[in-house]
């Protein structure tokens, strides 16, 4: 009887914290996903902190190019994702206008979207193929830095 008067308090107090557990489990993970499938990785800026680039195409890095020096900074930047074209062609539009870049043209023809945008001191184009499987994006962008010398005619 000793025995039963010690282990029923033990058991309760395990009964209870399987109880809290179990309910903050199934609270915590309503959608039913593990946490690292509810974790979704945020758009970015690459080279330009002005030309924001969607999670859902993948940076080419040996089919794009970057030059920098004084005068200005110029890239070809690639990427390729399996993407729904309009969608992607109405995130370039509203991103680059949210980070004031100018809408000059919005092009279509068979399958290239072609897209001009520009900002005080920079001018950036931005191709949307658009092929079978995945669409291939090619960002052109151009920055002319301020040297504070005025510019040499010859």
């Amino acid at each position: 009887m000793r025995i039963f008067r010690l282990v029923l308090p033990l058991l309760c107090v395990l009964g209870l914290m399987a109880c809290t557990t179990t309910g903050t489990t199934s609270t915590g993970n309503v959608s039913g996903q593990s946490p690292s499938a509810q974790y979704q990785e945020p758009d970015y800026y690459l080279d330009f902190d002005d030309i924001m680039i969607p999670k859902e195409i993948s940076y080419k890095a040996d089919d794009s190019y970057k030059l920098d020096n004084s005068k200005f900074r110029a890239a070809i930047m690639r990427f390729s994702g399996r993407v729904e074209v309009m969608e992607l062609v109405q995130y370039f539009v509203n991103n680059m206008t949210k980070d004031n870049w100018t809408l000059l043209s919005n092009n279509k023809a068979s399958k290239v979207h072609v897209l001009n945008f520009e900002k005080f001191n920079k001018s950036c184009v931005i191709q949307i193929d658009d092929s079978f499987a995945t669409a291939t994006t090619t960002i052109f962008a151009v920055e002319v830095k301020e040297t504070g010398h005025g510019l040499k005619s010859k």
